[in-house]
């Protein structure tokens, strides 16, 4: 499996809010050493700000999201140097049996070939080339798709409210046992629906607000607030059922 201590970490400046995503690492991961790479430092593209950055397997993660990594759940270094790159996909139920069909009746009708750049794991020696631009860059690439806890990220799905409430409660017990949180999008939005407060465990960001704009904690403690009144119980329990 891979070394937490040996593992390369590089965070991507892209917002305002880096302090939420180092001060994750500082508490839940403090073996690991990872470098910010800032926005006067970032090419047009993430995977190339990535190899230009890398000599080596590295965990690459915008900045904003919440990490708490465990060995158990990251994949082995031998599986890694198989592919280029481990990625989730941006629509999270693009895979799902079921759920996928609800993509049809949303704005943005995604499909399981549309991928979230947020989080990666890449392998640059088996990048012969280093791309310009993002879109495209993986067509012919060897990929890893990583579980849906391991990116526990928003959904339009949600958003549109076009799923039902049983899956964004069922996504948000799932959020209990995450690698990352990545709400980006509510975080940077004015409003947030039921299924949103159902489907995101926003109260687990409360505990790396320290140094974070007054602007974006004041955002975030509304956003935990909903969480904490209407449904972190309930969420937590069920996830206790499932895993004791």
């Amino acid at each position: 499996m891979l070394n937490l201590k040996t593992l390369k970490v590089l965070i991507l400046e892209e917002n305002n809010l880096l302090k939420l995503t180092t001060n994750s690492l500082d508490i839940n991961n403090p073996e690991i050493t990872y470098k910010v790479i800032t926005k006067d430092k970032m090419l047009k593209s993430r995977i190339a700000t990535a190899l230009s950055n890398t000599n080596e397997i590295a965990l690459v993660i915008k900045s904003g999201l919440v990490v708490n990594l465990k060995n158990k759940d990251l994949p082995t270094k031998s599986k890694l140097k198989k592919y280029h790159m481990a990625v989730s996909r941006y629509g999270v139920f693009t895979d799902h049996e079921r759920v996928k069909e609800h993509y049809q009746y949303s704005s943005e009708k995604l499909n399981k070939k549309v991928l979230d750049l947020s989080i990666f794991i890449i392998n640059p020696k088996k990048w012969k080339t280093v791309p310009e631009k993002d879109s495209g860059a993986v067509r012919d690439k060897k990929l890893l798709y990583m579980p849906r806890y391991m990116n526990h990220k928003d959904d339009i799905l949600f958003e549109e409210e076009s799923t039902a409430a049983i899956d964004a409660f069922n996504y948000g017990v799932l959020g209990e046992q995450a690698l990352i949180h990545n709400y980006l999008g509510p975080i940077n939005r004015k409003n947030i629906n039921v299924l949103e407060i159902y489907a995101y465990c926003f109260d687990k960001l409360l505990p790396y607000l320290k140094g974070v704009p007054k602007k974006e904690t004041t955002r975030i403690t509304s956003l935990a607030n909903k969480t904490l009144t209407k449904i972190k119980n309930t969420r937590e329990k069920m996830h206790y059922v499932h895993h004791k």
